[in-house]
Formats: structure tokens, sequence, C-alpha cells
């Protein structure tokens, strides 16, 4: 079987061929955005979307119909992505569900904040992690946490000791767990970055 023939190149391509190039881009973007801010696939999909754009403002093509019914069948709001695009890398291009919350940066807990992309220990918005620390320090756990003592070392930050509380969240695969300190690190982190 032999390779299939190169395609085009984008000053070749008809204004339909663009703008269905401009949509796979951009939905490329959207499913790679978890690789953000150093994965060189989601990087290259996002040069590929800015060249794209380029050429069809070069031949004043209107795209916005376009993106705004694949915002529609895709349930995100694919302007924003698109901007976020054409915005990098002072802006991350993340995509937003309908609720503008970025997708990949949905707070676990809660599903109504973000969490900052260098988030440690826990996916969570800064206000779920205070509502983690009030639960270790009361020891009454919520929806999404667990707390736990354990007597193996690995499975526990490196301030605590087998008597020592630690939150987990109930949704990982694995077990390990933080104590106060840890999350208190944590949210002093968050605040200096």
């Amino acid at each position: 079987m032999s390779n299939s023939p190169p395609r085009p190149s984008i000053e070749k391509r008809s204004n339909e061929e663009l703008l269905e190039d401009l949509c796979i881009a951009l939905r490329n973007v959207a499913c790679d955005d978890y690789d953000l801010p150093n994965g060189k696939r989601v990087i290259q999909y996002v040069h590929e979307v800015r060249a794209i754009h380029d050429e069809l403002m070069s031949r004043r093509v209107d795209w916005m119909q376009r993106l705004d019914r694949l915002s529609q069948e895709t349930r995100w709001q694919i302007p924003v992505l698109l901007e976020d695009c054409l915005s990098y890398s002072q802006r991350l291009p993340y995509v937003r569900d309908p609720d503008g919350i970025r997708r990949t940066l949905r707070c676990t807990l809660c599903a109504k904040g973000e969490r900052p992309p260098d988030a440690k220990l826990f996916w969570s918005c800064d206000e779920c992690m205070k509502r983690v620390l009030d639960a270790l320090h009361s020891l009454s756990p919520f929806g999404g946490i667990i707390l736990f003592r354990t007597y193996n070392s690995e499975c526990r930050c490196v301030h605590a000791d087998a008597d020592t509380v630690l939150a987990a969240e109930n949704s990982t695969d694995t077990v390990f767990g933080v104590c106060e300190r840890g999350v208190s690190d944590e949210l002093a982190r968050r605040r200096t970055t």
C-alpha cells in the first residue's frame, strides 16, 4: 500500500477545507489541553490553529458561524478557545465548559471552581482546600474526602507519622494521605505563585 499523498499547504486549501481544519485543530487543542503548558503535541495544535486563522483572516473568511456550530456540537466555548490560542503564550488555551469553567482545571470536589494549573496534592480549588484543612482539624470528612491513619510510611506525607490523621480524595486509585501541615503548605505555595 502506498503512502497517502501529503496534504496541500494551508495557502492552497479551499475556504471550506480551512474552516473544517480550524475546527479539527481546535478540537485537538481541547482534547489535549491537559498537557499544557509544555505538551509538544498540544502546542503544535495551537500553532496550527494560529496558522489556519491567519490564512482565513487574509482571505476575509467569516469563521464565527462555523465555530458557533462547533460549540453547540461539543458543548465547549470554542470562540473563547480560539481567542486563547491566538493569545498563547500570554494565556493558556484550556477549553471551557458552558459554565465558563476550564474543563481540565475543574475542582474535583465542588466542580464549581478551578484549581491552579500547578496544583499539588489535590486537584481542588482553594476554597475546597480550606475545607480539607477544616476537615483534618475537626476530624470530620466531607463528600469526596476520606480521613485515615496509616502505619505505611509510603502512604503518608513526610510530616506525618502513624498517629497523624491524613486526608485523601476518595476518587484516587492509590492510597496517599496528606496532613494538616501539608495542606497548609500547599495553600501558602498557591498564594505565592
